[in-house]
């Protein structure tokens, strides 16, 4: 039992482990630029995401996700929408951030 436990725990780290990559990927399928902001708001929202919207002109509109890990403290997932410069109600640009993890 114990062998098994011990050969599980770095499957277990793994998991918990976070692929920055994986983020970026699964973001900009779920929004793209040149999509109406209020669109790409809902869907960001909808996958679990707050996003900061404030007085609704703001140029950048930050984005939290708070991702679970099972072993250690939870870390949270950041992404900028940015307004296009020549559109105030269409997004420009996406930027996803380093996922903050607490030490």
């Amino acid at each position: 039992m114990q062998r098994f436990l011990l050969a599980a725990l770095p499957l277990v780290l793994a998991a918990c482990s976070i692929d920055q990559s994986r983020l970026g990927h699964f973001v900009n399928q779920t929004v793209q630029p040149g999509m109406p902001m209020e669109q790409a708001l809902v869907r960001m929202q909808a996958e679990g995401f707050y996003c900061n919207a404030g007085s609704g002109g703001d140029a950048v509109i930050g984005c939290t996700r708070t991702y679970e890990r099972l072993v250690q403290k939870n870390c949270v997932e950041r992404v900028d929408l940015v307004r296009s410069a020549t559109q105030a109600k269409t997004l420009g640009a996406i930027d996803v951030l380093e996922v903050k993890c607490p030490k």
